[in-house]
C-alpha cells in the first residue's frame, strides 16, 4: 500500500514538473529570445544599434551559424511607410536568405529614445532612413565577418525609395552588387498619391512647417520628411546603378501603383520584372501570408537573385 502511495505521488511529481516545465517552455517563446541556437545553422539576434542622431535603431541579424569561419554576403531588408521589420514578410524572407547563405539584417526605422529599444519614436525621414541603413551595415561588417564586396539592398515602398538612393548613389560608399524592390515608392509622385494627391501633400507640408510637425497614420512628419522626399527622385538616376535589378509589382496594387513599379524598373539598365495579381493582398503581395503560393514563390526567387547575383 505504502509503495503504491509512493508511486502515485512519483507519478504526480513527474506531472507538476512536465506542466511547469510546458509553461516555461511556452513564456520562453513568447517572449522571444535574442538569439536562436547555432544548431538549427542560422543564428538570430535582435540588436539596437546607436545612429546619428544619437538615437538607437532596433535591428535583428539573421546570419548562417558559422559566420566567424567564412565571410558571407549581406542583404538590407527595408521596410515600407508605416511598417516594422517583420512587415510584409521580412522575417520570412530573411530566414530564406540566411539558410541559402546570405547574412542578413533588417530594422525599423521608428528610432528609439533608449538603448534598451524600448520607447520608440514614430517619426522618420527618407533621409534618416539611408542613415540607418548605413548604420546597419557598418555595424555587420564590424561585427560579423560580412563580404564588403557582395552587399545588396532589398525594400519595398517607400523602403524601395530607400534602397534605390542608395544603389544609385553608392551611399556610404559601398559599390552595392545587387537590388530587388517589391512595389518601389520610388518615382516622382509616388508618396504624393500614397497621401491623397499633391493638393494634401502641400497642406501637410505647410502645417509642419507652421507647427514643426503633422501626424498621419499615427507617424510623424517633419518638414523634412516632406523635404527629403521632394529633394531626391530615384527614378530619374537609376543610371547610375549598372549591376542587377529585380522589380516585382501587383498588378491589383492601389497604394503604390503598377505604373509607379513600372517607371522605377525602367530606370535602370539590367531588370528583371515579375508581375503578380493578388486581390487578397494588393500592396503587400501575400509576402506576409502564413501560407501562400505566391509569397513562396516571390521569396524564393528574391532568395535566388541574391545568391546569383552577390
Amino acid at each position: 500500500m505504502q509503495k503504491n502511495t509512493e508511486v502515485k505521488n512519483t507519478i504526480k511529481t513527474i506531472k507538476i514538473i512536465a506542466v511547469l516545465s510546458a509553461v516555461i517552455c511556452i513564456l520562453f517563446l513568447a517572449a522571444g529570445c535574442s538569439e536562436s541556437s547555432p544548431e538549427s545553422g542560422i543564428i538570430t539576434k535582435d540588436v539596437v544599434i546607436p545612429n546619428s542622431a544619437g538615437s538607437y535603431t532596433k535591428a535583428q541579424i539573421v546570419i548562417p551559424a558559422d559566420y566567424q569561419q567564412q565571410k558571407y554576403p549581406l542583404v538590407t531588408l527595408s521596410h515600407g511607410f508605416r511598417g516594422n521589420m517583420n512587415s510584409a514578410g521580412g522575417n520570412y524572407l530573411a530566414e530564406s536568405l540566411a539558410g541559402a547563405g546570405i547574412a542578413t539584417i533588417r530594422m525599423d526605422f521608428a528610432r528609439c529614445a533608449d538603448d534598451a529599444g524600448k520607447e520608440q519614436i514614430n517619426q522618420y525621414t527618407a533621409d534618416t532612413m539611408v542613415s540607418d541603413q548605413i548604420s546597419c551595415i557598418q555595424y555587420m561588417l564590424d561585427h560579423y565577418n560580412v563580404d564588403p564586396d557582395r552587399i545588396g539592398l532589398y525594400g519595398r515602398s517607400l523602403g524601395g525609395r530607400v534602397a534605390m538612393t542608395m544603389a544609385n548613389e553608392e551611399m556610404g560608399g559601398w559599390d552595392f552588387k545587387a537590388l530587388a524592390l517589391v512595389a518601389p515608392a520610388g518615382n516622382a509622385n509616388a508618396l504624393q498619391y500614397y497621401m491623397g494627391g499633391q493638393e494634401k501633400w502641400t497642406a501637410m507640408k505647410l502645417k509642419a512647417i507652421a507647427e514643426g510637425s503633422v501626424v498621419h497614420q499615427n507617424v510623424i512628419l517633419t518638414p523634412e520628411f516632406f523635404t527629403s522626399i521632394e529633394d531626391y527622385v530615384p527614378s530619374e538616376t537609376g543610371s547610375k546603378f549598372h549591376h542587377p535589378v529585380l522589380v516585382i509589382y501587383n498588378t491589383e496594387d492601389y497604394v503604390v501603383l503598377p505604373q509607379t513599379s513600372l517607371e522605377c524598373a525602367e530606370s535602370y539598365e539590367d531588370v528583371k520584372i515579375t508581375e503578380i495579381t493578388s486581390s487578397k493582398s494588393p500592396h503587400g503581395c501575400e509576402m506576409g501570408f502564413r501560407s501562400s503560393d505566391i509569397k513562396d514563390q516571390l521569396i524564393q526567387e528574391i532568395t535566388i537573385f541574391f545568391k546569383e547575383k552577390l
